[in-house]
């Protein structure tokens, strides 16, 4: 196995893309996979790495899937970009949600296109975000239809998963009833963007970032994106500037029964179209999601477990046991748990997407 980028870009791992490829040589009977994820705010694809590295290799080594290959890609959120990255290309005022998601679009669809130039196959898609990127992706299933009609080009949307989502009402958590309030407060986004700039501009940067490191706990790997993202141009700002706007626009559940799943249930029309099986993954106490909005959705919208035969259209809802944190991706050994699971899930996925064309 080895690792490839699925763009033409000679960067697999940089400040804004993730990307792992298998180098096993497809076959008449191999399908292609692509997993696309979709980070949460702060939009930093690194604090990623570990997850979707341990992810990668357990699809690729221990899938109990038959003739697949697996690819996973992942950008930053826009305007997260580092300083001194050539690569990054910074927005000059902060993007909206409507304008990340259109973002976000945009590479998953550059993504299909340049995977089937380069091997002449189309990939089936697996989509997955983690907090807002969870929102992104609904969305992205929701106007995947009509990009197709505009002419992208059409590929199997066969599954998303939802990890820690924060799909509704997320001024009701904990963190959000606190965010919503002080988000409120006049250019509180240029504001701190500036305080943030001048402050780390005054430390040396070896001891601004042991600082970052003291302060928040982070392992290497998610300090020095922190330190990064802190010092760079657009970062806070933009952070804070799509907070307020998560908090205005991520209230009523908005998706109709092409998201989740009634379309293609039986008894309907639309057996034939996206067959979009989702897995959502909620916390214990997420300090992000408020228990009663979250159990709300589970009761109307979800089912319990893979192998539920009552309404299997319906999103897999699962409650986690083990107290993890909405910020998995900031520790080693959380990342890699998380990781396993995905897995499974992903095999879930592919199983439910091949009986259903069966």
């Amino acid at each position: 196995m080895s690792i490839s980028p699925l763009l033409t870009d000679p960067a697999v791992e940089r400040a804004d893309k993730i990307c792992y490829e298998d180098s096993t040589r497809s076959s008449l009977d191999t399908q292609d996979y692509l997993i696309y994820f979709i980070t949460g705010n702060p939009g930093l694809i690194l604090y990623y790495q570990p997850f979707l590295s341990k992810l990668h290799s357990l699809l690729a080594q221990y899938s109990s899937t038959d003739s697949a290959r697996f690819h996973i890609c992942g950008h930053s959120l826009k305007g997260f970009g580092f300083q001194n990255d050539k690569y990054v290309e910074l927005p000059k005022e902060p993007l909206s949600l409507t304008e990340q998601i259109k973002y976000q679009e945009d590479l998953l669809y550059s993504h299909i296109r340049s995977h089937r130039e380069r091997t002449g196959n189309t990939p089936k898609v697996i989509l997955m975000g983690h907090s807002v990127g969870a929102y992104i992706l609904l969305e992205l299933i929701k106007n995947h239809p009509k990009r197709i009609e505009e002419g992208e080009p059409d590929f199997d949307l066969i599954g998303g998963i939802l990890l820690f989502p924060t799909i509704t009402h997320i001024a009701q958590s904990p963190m959000g009833m606190i965010a919503s309030r002080v988000l409120k407060i006049p250019y509180l986004p240029v504001i701190m963007g500036a305080i943030a700039k001048c402050f780390s501009s005054l430390l040396p940067a070896s001891l601004f970032h042991n600082l970052v490191r003291m302060i928040t706990k982070f392992p290497e790997y998610a300090a020095q994106p922190t330190t990064s993202f802190i010092k760079s141009p657009m970062g806070v700002r933009q952070a804070l500037h799509l907070a307020k706007d998560e908090m205005e626009t991520i209230t009523e559940n908005k998706w109709e029964s092409e998201v989740w799943g009634a379309a293609t249930a039986e008894g309907t029309n639309n057996r034939d179209t996206i067959n979009s099986n989702l897995t959502m993954y909620w916390g214990q106490k997420d300090k992000w999601v408020a228990d009663h909005t979250r159990d709300v959705l589970i009761d109307a919208k979800g089912r319990t477990s893979h192998s539920s035969q009552t309404e299997p259209w319906k999103p897999v809802m699962i409650k986690d046991e083990e107290g993890m944190p909405h910020d998995f991706c900031t520790t080693l050994r959380n990342s890699h748990k998380v990781a396993e699971k995905v897995k499974d899930w992903v095999d879930e996925i592919i199983r439910a997407h091949k009986k259903v064309i069966s």
